[in-house]
């Protein structure tokens, strides 16, 4: 071998080794811009616990409403397994109620509840306003902080009941990933207010949010045609939610009002993939 040979292929380890190490480096200094499977998954996971979580409310407001009029307050409608307290405080017109799901607890809809919520309610000229806080709470494996606040007026422009619900989360989920919810959405109660079962209520929510995924990467959500809601199915079953990420915009569709974990998302150049939603 000739040392020009010698030299030449010195050269091309080195350069090599350079395209390498910058190639490493563009793949870290990389912004995150597509939306994702796992970030769809988790968002939606995150609404789905938000929404037991109303559903938890809307329950407990049957035993708020019997206030006073003789019916053993300790019983809780959420579930059999919930040991309930109750504080009045007639000089603030409030009055606390704490759920106390213990170290596991089942709810109606088979899902496991663990810690405590706590619910302070306020009366208001139209209805009443509730915040609510948890105490080492825990849906299904997925562990909750934060606060949200509720404000319920007995009836809307549409006659119907309806809830505006302001949420400040943070989620850990049962995979390990922290993720975090901040937003407005409002429910309106749709259907099933002319009985008492629960199983025939339909809900339609509105609203906005922000998403901090498990990167660190924020992303925002606007409800561009109204979430269908129904008590007797875990999933939405239709609506249409329109997600930004880093300039990139995305519509997820939830179908045509099937009972079903699937959801279709499509990006600005009208390319579409369906996606399966996981379980809690």
């Amino acid at each position: 071998m000739t040392l020009k040979d010698f030299k030449l292929k010195i050269l091309t380890v080195i350069g090599m080794v350079v395209l390498a190490s910058c190639s490493n480096n563009d793949g870290m200094d990389a912004v995150e811009t597509d939306l994702s499977t796992d970030d769809v998954e988790a968002v939606v996971l995150a609404d789905d616990i938000t929404s037991d979580i109303d559903n938890i409310l809307e329950d407990d407001d049957t035993d708020f409403n019997l206030l006073g009029k003789g019916i053993d307050q300790s019983k809780s409608s959420v579930s059999d397994c919930v040991v309930r307290t109750v504080e009045e405080n007639p000089n603030e017109n409030t009055v606390t109620i704490t759920l106390d799901f213990g170290d596991g607890c089942v709810g109606k809809r088979g899902r496991e509840f663990k810690g405590k919520i706590i619910i302070v309610y306020e009366r208001t000229d139209t209805g009443y306003s509730k915040s609510v806080t948890f105490e080492e709470f825990s849906v299904d494996g997925n562990q909750l902080e934060g606060s949200k606040s509720v404000v319920k007026v007995k009836e809307n422009a549409n006659g119907n009941k309806e809830a505006t619900h302001t949420v400040d989360l943070t989620l850990t989920l049962s995979t390990g990933e922290v993720v975090t919810l901040e937003g407005t959405r409002t429910r309106e109660k749709i259907e099933g207010d002319d009985t008492f079962l629960r199983g025939d209520d339909v809900y339609l929510i509105s609203g906005n949010w922000k998403f901090v995924n498990k990167n660190g990467v924020e992303f925002t959500g606007n409800i561009i045609e109204k979430l269908r809601r129904e008590y007797a199915c875990k999933y939405i079953v239709s609506g249409i939610t329109e997600i930004s990420k880093n300039g990139n915009v995305y519509t997820l569709d939830f179908g045509d009002g099937s009972c079903d974990n699937k959801a279709t998302l499509t990006n600005a150049d009208g390319e579409s993939r369906e996606i399966s939603l996981r379980n809690k």
